[in-house]
């Protein structure tokens, strides 16, 4: 029995690109504060949770079918660990739009506006990073692999300006904490996504070389990360 090793990619891929969306709608509905968009966004998670699930099955059907070669199951058991990273991605996604539908959406987010420039760059670095991991896994270019490692200094550096703008808007409007409190969560599911690309990256590294890209890096005396 032949394994479907270009099907399965095409169903991670398809899962990563229903995750991405579901991320730019969550992030979207965040700085607009819009409930519709909340709504889509956490209707792609159920979709994106079905795609794991079938993911998971085909990837444990595979290995239990027939013997397999370690490079099989290296791509096999590396492909499932990246539905796992999405899956947990487009979950970041769903308590976005959560807290949108929950909270936010009841209450008057204007003194929190003059953040939302930052926020939004920082889900376009995010998304940009998620979309080149997914690339990585689809082309296997290690060069590309290293480059989307390298950009999660840039997010977690506009995590931390975030923060610190965050705490100057609570100082002059102390009242609204408990809002700010929730921002920051939201905050910090959108730098989460750019971990979690970090993470696709070096499991298609591993793909490729079939060690560990820190592991690599240290032998080569490269830079990672």
């Amino acid at each position: 029995m032949e394994f479907d090793f270009p099907g399965l990619k095409k169903n991670v891929l398809t899962m990563g690109d229903k995750t991405a969306e579901a991320v730019g709608l969550a992030v979207r509905a965040l700085v607009d504060n819009d409930a519709v968009a909340a709504a889509e966004a956490r209707e792609i998670e159920k979709q994106v949770d079905a795609m794991y699930l079938a993911i998971n099955e085909l990837c444990l059907g595979s290995l239990a079918a027939r013997p397999c070669c370690r490079d099989e199951v290296n791509f096999v058991t590396s492909s499932l660990k990246i539905a796992m990273e999405l899956e947990r991605t487009c979950d970041y996604a769903n308590q976005i739009a959560k807290l949108v539908q929950k909270k936010f959406a009841t209450l008057n987010m204007e003194p929190l506006m003059t953040l939302h420039g930052s926020v939004a760059s920082m889900k376009d670095q995010s998304l940009e990073m998620l979309r080149g991991a997914l690339r990585c896994y689809d082309t296997l270019d290690c060069a590309l692999m290293r480059q989307v490692v390298d950009k999660d200094n840039s997010v977690d550096k506009r995590n931390r300006d975030l923060f610190r703008d965050m705490v100057c808007v609570l100082s002059v409007q102390p009242w609204i904490q408990e809002t700010i409190m929730d921002y920051h969560v939201a905050i910090r599911y959108i730098e989460r996504v750019a971990d979690r690309a970090t993470n696709i990256a070096e499991l298609a590294f591993y793909i490729v070389e079939g060690e560990p890209m820190k592991k690599k890096a240290a032998q080569g005396g490269e830079t990672v990360g």
